[in-house]
């Protein structure tokens, strides 16, 4: 078999499944995820989409960390049982590969409107202090909105809601990932922040959709029109997606150094970088 440690995410464990299953399939093996707790959040949306699990404790074999895992698509190794752990985060990874992965999921019903969805990852990026003053402003998204040619505008994010908010609605909601205190801007600079987008999306009267994260990415992968900033649940929604047009920003998180920042270099068909 090859198996695969989840880490982080819905989004970061794609990247992880789906590496993890190319080489599976190269061998002729079986692919299991190891969550990283037994009550892991994700593990039902990720179930939803055929994703089988295993425990800990039942597997044992060879670990494969990123730098090794090329090296691993040798036919000599059909029978080892691999142990995948890392983040996978590079397209090239999966760029040939498109087609046979977008087989693995569920197929979604295009919808038929010219409607665009926005993924607007928020959550616990409104804190982090490393990134948050390399973040896109307001201004930035809507020259890049101006750039479709759309009706409505779907707005999918990790916020409970789409409307101001005050420092003391803000300190009352939780996210996947709690960010350390000391790696935080103030609380002021990030209700400003997001903020700024309710007021500057005022004209286009956007309509929240808020589901589970799997029902989330599926409706994400119904548009013909998508628009991301630099969240990967939004990126595998579109790569997954049937959309003739999809914005990607373009620096993606440059302050990660080579672990993902290739993410928006991806050309499939129809995409284009924003700043």
């Amino acid at each position: 078999m090859v198996a695969v440690r989840l880490t982080n995410g819905f989004g970061n464990n794609l990247f992880q499944y789906n590496a993890a299953r190319l080489l599976a399939d190269y061998l002729g093996q079986e692919t299991y995820c190891v969550p990283p707790a037994p009550d892991y959040y994700a593990i039902p949306s990720l179930q939803s989409l055929g994703l089988k699990f295993i425990d800990s404790s039942a597997v044992s074999g060879v670990m494969v960390s990123e730098p090794a895992y090329k090296m691993c698509f040798d036919k000599k190794y059909k029978d080892e049982t691999f142990i995948l752990s890392g983040y996978f985060e590079n397209y090239q990874h999966f760029y040939d590969d498109i087609d046979k992965i977008k087989s693995w999921y569920p197929k979604v019903e295009k919808r038929k409107d010219k409607d665009l969805v926005i993924h607007f990852r928020a959550g616990d990026r409104l804190f982090y202090k490393n990134e948050f003053y390399s973040k896109p402003q307001v201004d930035n998204y809507k020259r890049a909105i101006e750039k479709f040619d759309f009706e409505k505008l779907h707005i999918v994010t990790d916020m409970p809601k789409w409307d101001f908010i005050s420092e003391t609605e803000l300190a009352d909601m939780s996210f996947h990932y709690n960010v350390p205190v000391d790696n935080r801007v103030s609380p002021q600079e990030s209700v400003d922040y997001f903020n700024s987008f309710i007021e500057g999306f005022a004209e286009y009267k956007p309509i929240m959709e808020k589901r589970t994260i799997v029902e989330d990415f599926n409706f994400i992968r119904s548009f013909d029109n998508i628009m991301f900033q630099h969240g990967t649940l939004g990126w595998w929604a579109s790569a997954l997606s049937d959309a003739s047009k999809v914005g990607v920003y373009g620096p993606w998180r440059p302050w990660k150094g080579t672990s993902n920042k290739n993410l928006s270099q991806v050309n499939f068909k129809g995409w284009h970088k924003w700043e």
